[in-house]
């Protein structure tokens, strides 16, 4: 007997009726790409709940040109929003750092 009990054994042969978890986020509305030595790193601003989201890029490289990596960064914020995004990129006043402002958000997919 293996003590697992029938309910027990029920149960693992259904299938699971919860849904992933996903944060509120509110609509995004600034993303900053910077460049630092071993990688490209960013941030999202958000209105609402979340009010950032940040980290470091996987790909590209950060000897990459800034345009790979604010394509990822978009990529990265449309995965995060569920939504897609349309940014209008900028250079900051710092070097090696550019600044997008989102001008559109697409609606959010059913769930």
């Amino acid at each position: 007997m293996s003590g697992e009990s029938d309910q027990e054994q029920y149960r693992a042969g259904m299938p699971s009726k919860r849904q992933p978890y996903r944060r509120t986020l509110g609509k995004p509305t600034t993303l900053v790409l910077y460049r630092t030595p071993g990688k490209w790193r960013y941030a999202v601003y958000f209105t609402g709940p979340a009010g950032v989201a940040d980290g470091a890029l996987v790909d590209p490289p950060s000897s990459s040109e800034p345009d790979l990596a604010q394509t990822a960064l978009l990529q990265k914020a449309e995965e995060l929003t569920r939504r897609q995004l349309k940014v209008l990129w900028s250079e900051s006043g710092q070097p090696g750092c550019w600044t997008g402002t989102v001008a559109g958000v697409g609606p959010r997919p059913p769930d």
